[in-house]
């Protein structure tokens, strides 16, 4: 997985799986960034391949990438490319037909809602949905609502796995006691404040020890503000075992392309003393574990 010749950078990462990847294109992203994306399924495809990864997971808003990654799969034979759904406005929101209809053309993970949960900023909705209002995955009483429920359960039928989305901290704990079955559930971008609800290191600690597992995205841990070191931190205290590392590139050219992203990345926890066993954990075995590969 990991080789630093004679104790120097680059690192490869041979194996890797990129639980979450972006491509384009995507108008309604361009729209609110203001940017195209930085690869398309093929480039994605072929750049992850020429750096020995296994795998890479497409994610968009817009729509289900089953049909972007069955063509880039096609394309590009020498890595697993896999698809899934964010439980967005554009498919109809909490929606379990669109989700049983991912799941049957292959889908591997379900988003809760992104860039249309309600803890987003309005601003930030309306831009993108002409809404003010945001998706919730609990009613006025903190119950789950019953549309999530039953895309938890096509989640469980498919044996896929489900991920929170930018749902808020209350929701996340709901979903994380109600979804418990190990290895299924991710928290996505943890620790991050633009896509999520900031959690602290403890609360990741806290929704582990639930059954999830905690997702620490490039993207995320590069932000404004840099929180990078608290991350090396949160994941010693988490154990790799319960972690899994991803890019969340890829919907920008201002960012690096997914697959040279999380070469970096890795490589900045190596620096940080990060062992070869933990690294491999966390960007081979625990994908491997989430997407039921051998």
């Amino acid at each position: 997985m990991t080789e630093r010749n004679a104790g120097l950078t680059p690192i490869t990462i041979d194996g890797a799986i990129d639980l979450h990847c972006h491509f384009g294109p995507e108008q309604l992203v361009t729209n609110i960034v203001k940017a195209t994306h930085a690869v398309d399924p093929v480039e994605a495809a072929l750049e992850a391949a020429a750096a020995g990864m296994r795998g890479i997971v497409l994610k968009a808003h817009e729509f289900p990438s089953t049909m972007s990654a069955y063509f880039a799969q096609k394309a590009v034979p020498d890595v697993q490319v896999f698809s899934s759904i964010c439980m967005d406005h554009p498919v109809g929101g909490l929606n379990p037909q669109a989700a049983e209809n991912a799941l049957i053309n292959g889908a591997k993970v379900v988003w809760l809602p992104t860039l249309s949960a309600h803890q987003d900023p309005p601003v930030l909705l309306e831009r993108a949905f002409g809404v003010t209002q945001g998706l919730r995955v609990l009613d006025h009483e903190g119950e789950i609502i019953e549309e999530v429920r039953q895309i938890m359960d096509l989640v469980r039928e498919h044996d896929a796995v489900l991920a929170t989305g930018h749902i808020s901290r209350e929701e996340h704990f709901a979903i994380a006691r109600a979804f418990s079955e190990k290895d299924r559930l991710i928290v996505t971008h943890a620790m991050q404040e633009t896509a999520g609800p900031s959690l602290t290191a403890q609360e990741c600690v806290e929704l582990s020890e639930l059954g999830a597992i905690i997702e620490f995205a490039a993207h995320s841990c590069h932000g404004k503000p840099a929180i990078f070191d608290q991350v090396v931190r949160a994941v010693t205290r988490i154990g790799a075992e319960r972690v899994a590392l991803s890019t969340d590139y890829g919907w920008t050219v201002h960012a690096p392309h997914p697959a040279a992203g999380f070469q970096s990345f890795i490589n900045q926890f190596w620096a940080q003393g990060m062992s070869d066993e933990d690294l491999r954990t966390m960007t081979v075995d625990v994908p491997e574990r989430l997407l039921g590969l051998s």
